[in-house]
């Protein structure tokens, strides 16, 4: 979005040159509350963050429709700037122990 000052999704502001942040998936969560905290958590500190249900057609319920027909990935990806990444996931992973699933681990 040219010109904007925050973003649109969480409300933080944004840098300079919003085009030249790069956002990656550090880790999933399996359920909605779970989620919600670490956005919560992440933003407390400062961390702008994205949460994206992989649950498709039932949204942020979180429903895993994959366990019906394939193993996977929690239906919650967390997303931060890749320069972040790292500080994020000691966070997540110090706040949410077990229930962090760090991506690639």
């Amino acid at each position: 979005m040219d010109g904007a000052t925050e973003c649109h999704i969480c409300g933080h502001e944004l840098p300079g040159d919003s085009r030249a942040v790069e956002w990656t998936v550090i880790g999933y969560v399996g359920d909605q509350m779970t989620a919600d905290f670490a956005k919560e958590l992440l933003a407390s500190c400062e961390i702008p963050v994205f949460v994206h249900s992989r649950s498709g057609f039932f949204g942020t319920a979180g429903l895993p429709l994959t366990l019906f027909y394939k193993s996977g990935a929690a239906p919650f990806e967390i997303s931060v700037p890749e320069s972040l990444a790292g500080e994020a996931d000691e966070i997540l992973a110090g706040a949410l122990g077990d229930r962090w699933q760090k991506r690639g681990a």
